[in-house]
């Protein structure tokens, strides 16, 4: 740990240095690409379309992102307001920090953070074992690499990617501009390719290509005991919800990085709002084409690849695997189902941006060693934690090819759900534990509406809404069987956390610094 600093007075400092050393250099463009990167469209479908009808077969996913617009943009907005009220890097572990105090703020970021790094190694093997045998059954070949092929590409990404983090905000947002034309004129191709295939080409399509006919299929789902029962399954589709709540996550993590964002009120509403209004376009636009292009027979398609083993199918049927059977030439199918590849590789700046800039804002309230938080001042950026965050990335990566990662994580929803809540809790409250803070923040950040601060209202619908996320997560199969064992493994990091946290508490205060101190405070720039 860091020895105390001194101001000029040789007093005790609450901050490891008076700026941050980091440049508001991101432009409006920049922070909405990186939190739209991180809503990463074409997993997220992918992802939806594949659990959603495994789960709840009579569910219909278009219907359930109408019923959670309302609610996720409350989620925004809670953000937003956050975000333009305490402009610095680290996003909710400064907020959640300074209102309802440093031990529960940093227990909600560390498992935040927690959740979005695992996140980046997920998608790693995601791209190598769901999109690469996808790509390959499109393009005509196959795709199976085995754990170490696995494990040294995604070691070699991960070098590339702290590289490319160390070289500076700027260069990682020329980078993240290439990928977003590259990644969206393809998801632009998919769609007109979905809107000019009509069901009974792509049924054409399917029975010429797939090595079996589609009532082949749909006739083996129902002897497996697939049934998607009759009309609409209003409560699968509620159920469903939780997949919109869990796919649009990262729309609003502007904030992590708020300290590197030029003109924050307006950087931070363009790119927060802006990231999820075209969002919700495109899952619904997206969700609207699939089912009219592949039809009610599409359910069956999906039990039947994830539910009977072994599969009378010759491809698992996600979403770019199927791009094989729409009327677009085989060049373009190519092209497409290429770019849900690339996707991984758009959003991965953004998983280590946040990660990197919540480790510093640790540092930068001496919650970690005072080293972590030094920038660069050529490059703006901090090196040694990006360093960190790399090693960690590694780690992740080794834990999920060769320990089964994923699996020990089955319920790690939990987790999350309860830090948005802890976040919600802090939106609710900060008018009236805080109100000084509040007061001195921008007066959009104080509307109200019938007297009661706007913050509060839409705080009690994010703590709401991931409530819900709660409550599914222990009541349904939909994350995997809930176990004490699973719960024990999921809730580990922020158990470890809690105990790394008291020892810091402990080790500071030896040292003649309460931490207390510096947390009635916002950091400075």
């Amino acid at each position: 740990m860091s020895t105390v600093s001194k101001g000029a007075a040789g007093t005790t400092t609450h901050f490891v240095r008076n700026a941050t050393g980091l440049v508001r250099e991101l432009s409006p463009f920049d922070a909405f690409n990186l939190v739209f990167s991180a809503v990463l469209i074409p997993v997220g479908i992918t992802q939806v379309f594949s659990f959603a009808p495994t789960f709840w077969p009579g569910a219909n996913v278009l219907v359930s992102f109408l019923l959670s617009l309302p609610l996720v943009f409350c989620f925004g907005m809670v953000y937003l307001y956050f975000t333009v009220a305490m402009p610095r890097s680290g996003g909710d572990y400064v907020w959640v920090s300074r209102v309802l105090g440093p031990g529960i703020g940093f227990l909600t970021n560390l498992t935040l953070t927690f959740v979005f790094t695992t996140w980046i190694s997920f998608n790693f093997t995601t791209m190598l074992t769901l999109l690469g045998p996808s790509l390959g059954f499109v393009a005509g070949f196959t795709w199976a690499p085995d754990q170490l092929t696995q494990f040294l590409i995604a070691t070699a990404l991960t070098v590339i990617f702290a590289g490319l983090m160390v070289l500076g905000a700027r260069r990682v947002a020329r980078y993240m501009l290439v990928m977003f034309v590259v990644v969206w004129l393809g998801m632009l191709v998919w769609l007109i390719g979905l809107a000019i295939t009509d069901h009974s080409a792509f049924v054409s399509n399917f029975n010429a290509h797939s090595g079996t006919t589609l009532a082949t299929a749909v006739s083996a789902a129902a002897k497996a005991g697939f049934s998607s029962g009759a009309g609409l399954d209003w409560a699968g589709t509620i159920f469903a919800m939780i997949y919109a709540f869990q796919v649009f996550t990262g729309f609003q993590w502007t904030g992590y990085f708020a300290g590197e964002i030029k003109n924050v009120r307006r950087t931070a509403t363009f790119s927060i709002l802006g990231a999820l209004l075209i969002s919700a376009l495109l899952y619904v636009l997206g969700s609207a084409l699939i089912y009219r292009t592949y039809g009610s027979e599409f359910s069956s398609l999906v039990y039947l690849g994830f539910n009977v083993s072994p599969s009378p199918l010759s491809f698992a049927p996600y979403l770019p695997s199927l791009v094989k059977f729409l009327s677009l030439p085989t060049f373009l199918q190519v092209f497409v189902t290429a770019c849900f590849v690339l996707s991984v590789l758009w959003w991965t700046p953004t998983g280590f941006m946040i990660a990197t800039r919540n480790l510093f804002a640790w540092s930068f309230d001496r919650l970690a060693p005072a080293g972590v938080a030094e920038v660069s001042e050529r490059l703006h950026t901090p090196v040694i934690a990006t360093v960190v965050i790399a090693l960690w990335i590694e780690l992740l990566n080794y834990l999920n090819i060769y320990q089964g990662l994923s699996a020990l994580l089955i319920n790690v929803i939990a987790v999350m759900a309860l830090a948005f809540i802890a976040v919600a809790l802090a939106a609710i409250l900060m008018p009236f534990i805080r109100p000084a803070l509040f007061e001195e923040a921008p007066a959009m950040v104080r509307t109200r509406l019938l007297g009661i601060p706007v913050l509060t209202l839409v705080g009690v619908v994010m703590l709401l809404s991931w409530a819900f996320v709660l409550y599914v997560t222990f009541t349904t199969t939909a994350f995997g069987k809930v176990s004490l064992l699973s719960m024990a493994e999921a809730f580990a990091v922020p158990v470890l956390g809690l105990i790394y946290y008291l020892i810091v508490r402990l080790i500071r205060q030896r040292q003649g610094i309460q931490l207390s101190a510096a947390f009635r405070e916002i950091p400075p720039e």
